[in-house]
């Protein structure tokens, strides 16, 4: 749409439309789409709320002054948990659902993955940008998995793709700035590699402050011995 929503890149065809009709029917529609989210994954339905909420997207405010200072609509949503609980099933589900998603791993990442690469032509010898993935999932999401295993310094490029949902860039005399209009959806175990109940939530994560106050949701997935879950668990 012109707003500079996220149906401007997605096509319905007949048996989109026959299903999306015969959906407006079904009760309780919302519960009945976070349960078609990873079905196979038991429990975790305030996740799979929040992550559903984000692949539909929120609506960009622009302030009434003349300047239009954008106010982003695109929640960024950050899970931390203990390992084997299906966090990276759950992040690939989002891509595979989203019209335009992309997923990364955070220890295969760097930073000039994540924003704009510069490439030299070979048959011009001038310099090419190539868009890294934050700029690729722009009106999408992006899915970065391992996000605790990344370095600071790649970390610290998401600020601003975060925060303003741009990438700047000022190298080999390009100066640009480029739209990452997307949704950031992050995977972490703790520091510890389980979730430690004797540390605090920010002991656990230990991620900046900064970083960790531009992601509107944390959810915390943890793994805690009971008969009867883990006997509805395995009969899931």
């Amino acid at each position: 749409d012109e707003d500079g929503g996220k149906l401007d890149i997605m096509q319905f065809s007949k048996k989109d439309i026959k299903m999306i009709s015969k959906l407006s029917d079904v009760d309780h529609l919302f519960e009945f789409i976070c349960g078609s989210l990873v079905p196979d994954i038991f429990g975790n339905e305030l996740v799979k709320a929040g992550l559903i909420l984000t692949l539909f997207g929120g609506t960009p405010n622009f302030s009434n002054d003349k300047n239009r200072v954008a106010v982003r609509g695109d929640p960024h949503i950050l899970l931390v948990g203990d390992p084997g609980l299906g966090k990276s099933q759950m992040l690939k589900a989002c891509v595979s659902c989203a019209p335009r998603g992309v997923y990364v791993c955070g220890n295969t990442t760097s930073s000039t993955g994540l924003t704009v690469t510069i490439v030299k032509d070979p048959d011009t010898g001038g310099h090419n940008l190539e868009a890294g993935a934050l700029v690729l999932g722009d009106q999408g999401i992006c899915c970065i998995d391992e996000f605790d295993k990344m370095s600071d310094t790649t970390r610290a490029i998401l600020h601003e793709a975060m925060e303003q949902q741009t990438v700047s860039i000022a190298k080999a005399g390009i100066i640009a700035t480029l739209n990452a209009r997307t949704s950031v959806l992050a995977s972490a175990n703790p520091v510890e590699s389980r979730y430690n109940p004797n540390l605090s939530v920010i002991e656990n994560i230990r991620l900046t402050p900064t970083l960790l106050s531009l992601f509107d949701l944390l959810y915390l997935v943890l793994d805690k011995p009971n008969a009867e879950t883990d006997r509805r668990l395995a009969r899931h």
